[in-house]
């Protein structure tokens, strides 16, 4: 890896951290210590893991709840693997081609 995509990557997550603490500030300033610190690796886990493309089960849960009360959500390997479905279709359930 070169040196300018090295620092390109550490800008990048710079960026991100900069980001998560500015979308809601006035939960992080009322929040002390330990519990501000979890918050962030929360938010920025839920960030690092939206970018690769894999989706948040918990906020499906809780769209479930709220919008659709009526239906049971899905179990959580069910709803990654519809995920997976969903962003790399393949025919009769089977991976031809790599993802990649």
């Amino acid at each position: 890896m070169k040196l300018k995509e090295q620092i390109r990557q550490k800008l990048a997550v710079g960026k991100i951290i900069k980001f998560t603490l500015l979308a809601q500030p006035k939960k992080f300033l009322m929040l002390n210590g330990i519990r501000t610190i979890q918050l962030i690796w929360q938010r920025l886990q839920q960030s690092f893991r939206l970018m690769v493309g894999v989706p948040d089960y918990a906020n499906y849960v809780e769209h479930m709840k709220k919008h659709h009360p009526d239906l049971s959500p899905m179990d959580e390997k069910t709803f990654h693997r519809y995920c997976v479905d969903a962003r790399y279709p393949s025919a009769g359930g089977t991976l031809k081609k790599c993802p990649c």
